[in-house]
């Protein structure tokens, strides 16, 4: 009865484990499909030629896409958390601030 006591504690901490591996990995997914939207955002932004607009115009939807991908896969697996940081740091967030200078 020991040993399956014990088989079934690895079992669980195994379990425990991997969902925090999980949620590591959906949360590194997150950031970097942030961080490849804000460089998308600033490509589209450089851009002067219609090849490069429209390049930029489809990086950065795919970027969008990706992102909205990684945060639905998030909410599936029950995961919630703050935005704050990520809303506050989009290339947005400046945007009233130019429009006035």
């Amino acid at each position: 009865m020991v040993g399956w006591i014990k088989v079934a504690g690895s079992r669980s901490e195994k379990l425990i484990n991997e969902g925090v591996e999980l949620h590591r990995e959906i949360f590194e997914d997150i950031r970097k499909s942030h961080e490849e939207w804000k460089l998308a955002h600033c490509m589209f932004e450089e851009a002067i030629e219609q090849d490069q607009i429209d390049y930029a115009i489809f990086t950065l939807e795919a970027a969008e896409r990706r992102y909205q991908m990684h945060l639905r896969r998030a909410k599936q697996c029950g995961i919630s958390g703050s935005t704050q940081e990520c809303v506050y740091d989009t290339p947005y967030s400046n945007l009233s601030k130019r429009m006035e200078g």
